[in-house]
């Protein structure tokens, strides 16, 4: 269930899930890198730098959730709603860094062979498997409200496809005496990183240049707005997002007006407009008055 920002109204419940799935993922971190240190497994160390880099994020995600629990004050006066878009920002240009050190932690192995423990790396990608699960059954329920669930929800559903893979190269080596197939999963793993990374990146960046919401078409609200009888024109449309589900718009709207009150009465529908028909919740409209209306009703313009 979610209030009218679009968060989920049990926000203590979903701190709490991301402090499960940080005590999981740090823990399963630790135990990776070590493994990949005994087996010398590149695509056991880059599942744990994907893990490492998930604690991280859900550090910042739970002082994003605590953060956003507080109100509007005099220096921000939207609150603090889009700190869910900065959490998941930063989980983005985390990703992308990580991936980067898999990348050459793989070249690096694949210049100077190792030799790869395969029952080790199994025994390790099997728990990292079940943790990576586990954590993004906890974050499922908030995915689709909160750019910072869904983004670490998306990395725990990477990493669980990642670390099948870890189990899938420590099986492989145990018949085929190459470090091949060992590289091929690292790189395989730092394709999910980057292909999660760059669209949370892009998602984030989104809000932060205050673009409009996606599928919002300006010469469809153009054309709904002027359908309202008394509207002669609309101009200066701004729309941008605060979040993943608060979107803003501001316009200026010429009318011709037959009675004073009917300046309210459409001002009230094209509110309604915007909430029904573009999902807007928050809405400022100036209405300009057209040259016949002030001559009808302004002694002087």
């Amino acid at each position: 269930m979610a209030d009218a920002h679009g968060h989920s109204t049990g926000k203590a419940s979903l701190e709490k899930r991301f402090m499960r799935a940080l005590v999981l993922n740090g823990g399963l971190a630790v135990v990776e890198t070590i493994g990949s240190i005994i087996t010398g497994s590149s695509a056991l160390l880059a599942d744990a730098l994907m893990n490492l880099d998930d604690a991280g994020a859900l550090i910042l995600s739970i002082y994003s959730e605590r953060k956003t629990k507080q109100g509007p004050d005099a220096r921000r006066t939207f609150g603090y709603a889009r700190m869910d878009a900065f959490a998941g920002f930063v989980k983005g240009c985390l990703l992308l860094v990580t991936a980067f050190i898999a990348f050459v932690q793989a070249i690096r192995l694949l210049l100077e062979p190792q030799e790869i423990a395969g029952e080790l790396v199994i025994l390790f990608g099997s728990i990292a498997l079940i943790v990576n699960l586990v954590s993004a059954l906890w974050l499922k329920e908030d995915a689709c409200c909160s750019l910072n669930a869904k983004g670490t929800y998306a990395c725990m559903i990477y990493d669980a496809v990642g670390s099948a893979a870890v189990v899938a190269s420590g099986i492989l080596s145990l018949f085929i005496t190459t470090i091949y197939v060992d590289v091929a999963v690292a790189f395989l793993i730092t394709f999910f990183m980057v292909k999660t990374g760059w669209g949370i990146f892009i998602v984030g960046m989104g809000y932060f240049l205050q673009s409009a919401p996606e599928g919002f078409n300006y010469d469809d609200f153009e054309k709904e707005v002027k359908a309202v009888k008394g509207v002669s024109s609309v101009g200066d449309i701004h729309v941008w997002s605060q979040n993943t589900k608060e979107h803003h718009l501001t316009c200026k709207v010429t009318i011709t007006i037959d009675e004073v009150c009917d300046c309210e009465r459409i001002i009230s529908m094209i509110e309604e407009i915007c909430r029904k028909q573009f999902h807007i919740q928050h809405v400022t409209i100036q209405p300009v008055y057209s040259s016949e209306t002030l001559n009808r009703f302004c002694k002087t313009r």
